[in-house]
């Protein structure tokens, strides 16, 4: 009942508050310039434009397939028209032309000629309302010729049209009456209203504040989609609470940049804050209050777990604040899905930031090291008979669209959307994504790469000498590598992640300090077998070498794990400041997790990849031992790794291989690096330099469909 009274809310708010709208042409093709600029052609047929009398048309023949991308973005009510005539159709032939509001996964029929309507002359003409279409980047318009070589269509006057509100008044969420008297954020809205308008200014200058939240007596109002934790009711209800939230701020022109990055772990039983950079802008009806919006996500304590979201306020620079008003609309997060929103009071209050210059600095820095980033969409003007729907992999089992995913082609980063259950969320860029067990390969991997790097015989080290807790026969002669390669020769069931799934196995990742974890890890499971010699998955061993390179780096007096040895590659590479810290345990020793629990942006991870895949280098050095990259990158035959869970995936080094060379058709094995990660999560390092990545939270791991389709663009078999 609640869900229907926010609708029957929301919709008189609507009617008493929507704008004039104008009707306009979006795209119009009719192809009497004798181009067909933007069309890409595929299949088995003929693509062309033919003359008949005065009139131009694009003719496609049976087995063929038209396509063009139509940005619809800043209208509503989006219309797909078109004309078509046939001929030469048999029974089950036809000529269609059709809409895709999402990248291809699913289309609407426009119109369509089928037998006994294919005279040759007769243009037979149709529009339809593109549900989904409204306000996107990249809108697929096709027409197709079913039917063999006979079959001829002919396409014209293609139109996109749609509607574009005329600004009369305020906006109709999140307005400047809703957060400072009115009654705020109520229920979940799209998240296009945390989003600048078009034709907002953008504020010049400088400006630096501290934004403290007063939560007393605030709750975060939640909508459940999926609870698997099996938390009590005390647990459930410390959820609903915030952790405190004291922040500082600096603007630079339109941008608000926190002067902390990164994951905030505080003492709150259920939650720590991760703050990204956000935006500044006026509208003109918020009465010259500037407007700000902050992207940001609540991490589970001690987890990796992220459900992302945005809050917004309005503020004067004499320190003048509304209410806060925060929404969080997904996340990535396969046992805990929920919508939740909240307002709270504020106290702004303008301050000096002495490292304002550097926070500024650093932030632009960031931006400009950036991957070129295009709307995946575009691929289809590259390689129109790209299946873009099978990058986002088949569709989930829980209805929620994965988080983000794309690929990268000559240093080109094509990106989905990041989808939502409530819009797009508009701050994509600094999306926070979680690394789960993509940290042992970039923490795990990587660091024992760069640990050889620097103190040759790091790789072949015993566990034992370096993890007081593991001194004891069952480990004697278990080396470092052995653990990164999940060989260490104990465990307690051979089955395909049976340990690491095992109800005993949850209480590694419950308990908080490294004493206890080291103790579980070198004590839980039995030696079974000679090191080296059998795949067992299992965190806890990445746990442990992440313990015993920690030991060597302070036996030779070099600091932290992460900090000092791991951390200063992402820098030199000038990746965000975000992936700078890393999960830890909560106890003096703050040993980092290292086989999960760190949080990026999909531009670092891509940029990792792509730095891995070219050798490893910085500034014409190699920062890694070239033996363990190679290895690891199934790029030396004679370290290719162990069987991992079936005959065509291995796991060496901290990274996954697959063969791929099957479902690519190729006359010869294709073995594949990739990482992966907990619930849904693959990055993965394609032959010719491509990169495919994929985080999701549905249990979606098969990303063979995506290398099918990126094989179009390169060949991967080669």
């Amino acid at each position: 009942m609640r869900l229907f009274i926010f609708a029957a809310t929301a919709l008189a708010a609507w009617f008493c508050t929507v704008t004039p709208v104008l009707a306009e042409p979006i795209f119009v093709d009719d192809f009497q310039d004798g181009k067909a600029d933007g069309w890409g052609a595929t299949g088995s047929g003929d693509v062309r434009l033919t003359t008949y009398g005065d009139n131009i048309s694009l003719r496609v023949t049976g087995g063929a397939t038209a396509v063009t991308t139509v940005s619809t973005r800043g209208f509503g009510r989006v219309s797909v028209a078109g004309s078509l005539a046939a001929m030469g159709l048999a029974r089950t032939d036809a000529c269609l032309i059709e809409v895709s509001p999402d990248a291809g996964a699913n289309w609407r029929e426009v119109v369509a000629v089928r037998d006994g309507e294919d005279d040759g002359v007769t243009l037979k003409r149709a529009s339809v309302i593109a549900t989904g279409a409204d306000d996107r980047a990249g809108v697929l318009i096709r027409v197709r010729a079913l039917g063999g070589r006979q079959a001829a269509c002919w396409a014209d006057s293609l139109t996109v049209t749609g509607e574009r509100s005329i600004a009369e008044g305020p906006r109709a969420a999140l307005t400047l009456e809703s957060l400072t008297t009115g009654p705020g954020l109520t229920a979940p809205v799209d998240l296009s209203a945390f989003r600048a308008p078009s034709d907002a200014d953008a504020p010049e200058g400088r400006f630096a504040a501290r934004l403290a939240l007063d939560l007393t007596g605030v709750t975060l109002g939640m909508t459940v989609v999926r609870d698997e934790t099996g938390d009590t009711a005390a647990e459930r209800a410390a959820r609903i609470a915030l952790p405190a939230f004291d922040v500082l701020f600096v603007r630079d022109g339109a941008d608000l940049i926190p002067v902390r990055r990164g994951l905030i772990v505080g003492d709150h039983p259920a939650w720590d804050w991760v703050i990204e950079p956000g935006r500044v802008w006026r509208e003109a009806a918020d009465q010259g209050w500037l407007r700000a919006a902050v992207p940001f996500a609540l991490q589970e304590r001690n987890a990796n777990c992220l459900h992302n979201g945005v809050l917004t306020f309005l503020f004067k620079p004499d320190g003048s604040v509304s209410r806060v008003a925060m929404e969080i609309a997904s996340e990535t997060c396969a046992y805990l899905k929920f919508d939740a929103w909240a307002t709270a009071p504020a106290r702004l209050t303008p301050t000096a930031v002495a490292e304002a210059d550097a926070v500024i600095s650093a932030w632009r820095a960031e931006v400009a090291a950036r991957l070129p980033v295009r709307p995946l969409d575009q691929l289809a003007r590259l390689r129109p008979d790209v299946n873009l729907a099978a990058f986002s992999l088949s569709a989930p089992n829980d209805g929620d669209p994965p988080t983000a995913f794309g690929l990268v082609v000559d240093g080109v980063h094509y990106a989905s959307a990041c989808q939502t259950r409530h819009g797009d969320n508009p701050y994509c860029e600094v999306l926070d994504l979680p690394s789960y067990s993509t940290a042992k390969s970039i923490v795990g991997g990587v660091g024992l790469m760069r640990l050889e790097a620097l103190h040759p015989g790091s790789a072949g080290a015993m566990i034992r000498d370096h993890v007081p807790p593991c001194a004891r026969d069952a480990w004697s002669d278990v080396t470092l590598a052995h653990t990164l390669d999940m060989a260490s020769g104990l465990y307690g069931s051979p089955v395909f992640e049976a340990d690491e799934n095992a109800p005993a196995g949850q209480i590694f990742f419950d308990v908080e300090d490294h004493a206890a974890k080291a103790a579980f890890a070198c004590g839980q499971y039995p030696r079974r077998t000679r090191p080296g010699t059998l795949f067992v998955y299992r965190t806890a061993d990445t746990y442990l070498l992440g313990t015993a390179m920690a030991d060597i780096l302070r036996r030779a007096g070099e600091g932290d794990l992460y900090d000092d040895l791991v951390a200063p590659l992402w820098r030199a590479l000038g990746l965000g400041q975000t992936i700078m810290g890393t999960r830890r345990t909560y106890d003096a020793t703050r040993q980092p997790f290292t086989g999960w629990g760190l949080t990026y942006h999909r531009d670092d991870i891509l940029r990792i990849a792509r730095w891995l895949d070219e050798g490893g280098v910085i500034d014409g050095r190699p920062m890694l031992d070239p033996t363990l990259l190679a290895a690891a990158l199934q790029k030396d035959p004679a370290q290719s790794g162990l069987p991992a869970g079936g005959p065509t995936y291995r796991y060496k080094g901290g990274f996954w291989a697959r063969n791929i060379g099957d479902a690519l058709g190729c006359a010869r094995p294709v073995w594949t690096p990739f990482m992966s990660g907990y619930g849904g999560i693959s990055v993965v390092l394609l032959p010719g330099g491509v990169t495919y990545y994929y985080f999701g939270d549905s249990g979606v791991y098969d990303w063979a469909p995506a290398a099918v389709e990126a094989g179009r663009i390169r060949d991967l078999c080669a």
